[in-house]
This record gives C-alpha cells, structure tokens and sequence, in this order.
C-alpha cells in the first residue's frame, strides 16, 4: 500500500455526520476508504445482505438443472413436452425464490 503523508480537517454538523455513518456502514468500508473512493469518482454501492449468497445458490443449482435439460434436448435433437415443462417449472421457481428473498 503507498503511503498517504497528507490530512485534510473536514468539519461537519450533526447532520452531515449522521448521513456520512449511514451511508459508511451501508458500504461496509471504512471512513477513509468510504471518502477516497468518492473523491476518486468510484461507485460506492451497500454490500450485499447476508441471504445473498443462499438465494445466488440456490440459482445457481436450478440454473444448472436446466442446462442439463437442455444438454439432454440438444442430444436427442428436440427437446420433449415433459423437458419443456421442467424448463418452465424451474424458471418459475427461479423467479418465486427471487421475489420471496430479494
């Protein structure tokens, strides 16, 4: 990490500072790398929530039965009503488990 010799005072009210912890905590940053990211022109964005993980999981395991299902069509040379209706059943549960944990 380079060295950072300089300090730069900022005053701020109550408010301000409320608003800067706020928005700090959301980031899961620090202080200092919160406001060098901004000074930097960089896009500070709210870490994700903790059911993040389990719901891109979860996706992930119907995304890739699926894929199967269409390895499966695609071998075969057509794929058959009861594979199209499998594909539609998990793009349905794809979508509730989004809207329910999201």
């Amino acid at each position: 990490m380079r060295k950072r010799n300089h300090v730069i005072p900022l005053r701020l009210n109550a408010k301000e500072l409320r608003y800067l912890e706020e928005q700090v905590q959301k980031s899961g940053l620090s202080r200092e790398e919160y406001m060098r990211t901004l000074i930097l022109g960089g896009e500070v964005r709210a870490k994700p929530c903790g059911h993040h993980a389990d719901l891109l999981r979860k996706i992930a395991g119907l995304c890739n039965n699926a894929n199967q299902l269409a390895h499966v069509a695609n071998a075969s040379g057509a794929a058959n009503r009861e594979s199209i209706q499998k594909m539609q059943r998990i793009a349905r549960e794809t979508w509730q488990i989004v809207k329910e944990e999201w």
